[in-house]
Parts: C-alpha cells; structure tokens; sequence
C-alpha cells in the first residue's frame, strides 16, 4: 500500500520546511561569492607602474634584436636582399609583449623594432663579406 500524504493545516510547519529558505539562502550567497571572486582573478589587471617600464622595454629590445639576428642570418645564407620589412616578426613587433606589464604596445612595439632592426643587420652584414 503507497503511504499517504499528510495535510498540514494552516500554522503548521514542517522540518524541512523550516530550513529550506535558510539553506536557499547560504547556497546563493556562496553562488556569488564564488563568481565575483573568479571575476577578480580573471581580470586581474596591474595599473601602470613606471618602475618596471626600463626593464620591460629592454627584455622587448633584446627579444626583437635576437629574433632579427635569426632572420639576418637566414637571409643571408639564401642569398636574399636586405630587407627588414618582409619579416612578419618586424611588422607584428608583439612578440613577448603582455599588456599587464605597464607599458602601451606601442612603447613595446618601437624598442622590439630596434632590436630587430640591430640584430638582423649585424648578422647579415656579418654573413655578407
């Protein structure tokens, strides 16, 4: 025989009843606490500090300079011309960057081009005489 269903008159309440609005309630407070707090380590952004912006720009130059002493090298060797501009690495200028640091991309993207432009025609011209 299936158990029957007991009717709780007005002014009566249940057990469970009684703790389910409690329990709806630590439930959605731990439910927002736990996306505000993926939000902030998500989108952790550093504010701009000109303490580091030396060192960033000189990792982006010596970054540019040795990529550009692969591609001088290389071009070289093959026996094409000169030619800075045809290097993707050149045009891009981004390798290495990360916009966390501090610095525009611009900023970076000028002391890669430097470097690149250093290292790809010392190699070259090396490797040409």
């Amino acid at each position: 025989m299936a158990p029957r269903l007991k009717f709780i008159g007005a002014g009566e309440v249940t057990m469970s009843q009684r703790f389910r609005l409690p329990a709806v309630l630590v439930a959605g407070s731990l439910l927002l606490a736990g996306t505000t707090a993926c939000a902030t380590r998500t989108y952790d952004y550093r504010p701009y500090r000109a303490d580091n912006s030396p060192q960033i720009e000189r990792r982006a130059y010596d970054t540019g300079y040795r990529q550009g002493l692969d591609r001088g090298r290389d071009d070289a060797r093959r026996g094409r011309v000169f030619s800075i501009e045809r290097h993707d690495e050149y045009r891009d200028a981004d390798s290495g960057y990360r916009r966390d640091e501090g610095i525009s991309r611009d900023q970076y993207r000028q002391m890669y081009r430097d470097g690149f432009r250093a290292g790809y025609a010392e190699s070259f011209q090396q490797l040409r005489r």
